[in-house]
């Protein structure tokens, strides 16, 4: 038979995770396949992508789990590994036969609106999604695109996943090779020379940018690699205080979460009142400069589409 197609894995990879319990690699979630499609043979599981050369059948399977991660109905407590929680389990109590990548999406882009508390210091956690429903139109709508808005649709999700990936391990990480990252990605933008200078008596500064060679212009870093919780005013109050002892006007700070209504607040009062400039950068914004300048992330593939050129083919006569 012909392998399913991407959005046929959803609802299968969520059954077997709340069939399987516990924690399970792409591997085990695999073994299991089979006795979901029966019909797929020993052949369809060994087919690969022409290109790339991965197994398509796997590839897929792990596509399914990280939206359904992303979407919040499954946890990942290590590098390709997943297990159900209980947005999972409630969600497939109600979910439909075939659950569309185009409502994962919805329930991602839910989950990271309200990841975050933007009114207290503090994280609150995720609303529940399973209010949201799919319909026709959507799974349709992923299995019938033009070949153009398909090749676009699957890069933003390979980009989407990249995100994930990055933020992922930047959180496992350790706090000072996050800070070292974070200096070599303004490095890489093209402020100038970095160092960093973080540790545990740091004075608030984690790294310096010497925007000019003696070093008479400089930027102030502070990077907090969070995973729960948002930063806060009282943090950038202090990092503004922080900038005065190395003669810095400007600042960023960088998280992997989010940032406070108060943070934010902060920033600008500092800009507004101070004759200072902070930026502040929150995770979703770090991966993507990571990805925008070649920080951490290597090119796979690279595909070019070519189309008709019709003035090559007009008579010159008739132009």
């Amino acid at each position: 038979m012909a392998i399913p197609k991407a959005h046929e894995f959803n609802r299968t990879v969520l059954e077997i995770a709340a069939e399987r319990e516990g924690v399970l690699t792409i591997s085990q979630i695999s073994e299991s396949i089979p006795a979901k499609f029966s019909s797929l043979t020993d052949d369809d599981f060994q087919k690969r992508y022409p290109t790339s050369g991965v197994l398509i059948v796997r590839n897929l399977i792990t596509w399914a789990a990280g939206k359904l991660k992303r979407a919040g109905l499954l946890d990942s407590p290590g590098r390709g590994a997943f297990r159900i929680n209980q947005q999972g389990e409630d969600y497939l109590v109600s979910a439909p036969d075939e659950i569309s990548g185009a409502i994962l999406d919805k329930m991602a882009a839910h989950l990271r609106e309200t990841a975050y508390s933007d009114d207290s210091e503090v994280s609150e956690a995720p609303a529940s999604t399973t209010g949201l429903t799919t319909s026709d139109e959507e799974v349709i709508a992923e299995s019938d695109l033009p070949p153009i808005e398909a090749i676009a649709r699957a890069h933003d999700e390979l980009e989407d996943n990249l995100v994930d990936d990055i933020l992922d391990i930047l959180k496992r990480g350790t706090s000072s090779r996050f800070e070292q990252i974070v200096v070599n990605l303004l490095e890489k933008i093209g402020y100038g020379n970095g160092k960093w200078v973080g540790g545990p008596a740091d004075g608030g500064i984690d790294g310096i940018i010497e925007k000019d060679p003696l070093g008479f212009e400089k930027i102030g870093i502070q990077a907090k690699c969070y995973t729960d919780k948002s930063v806060g005013g009282p943090e950038i109050r202090d990092f503004n205080t922080a900038l005065n002892f190395i003669g810095a006007s400007i600042g960023v700070v960088v998280t992997t979460s989010t940032f406070s209504s108060q943070a934010k607040q902060a920033a600008q009062t500092a800009s507004a009142s101070e004759n200072k400039f902070i930026r502040l950068i929150d995770g979703q914004e770090l991966a993507n400069l990571m990805i925008r300048y070649g920080v951490g992330v290597l090119t796979e593939n690279t595909y070019v589409v070519n189309k008709l050129d019709e003035n090559f083919f007009s008579d010159p006569d008739e132009i």
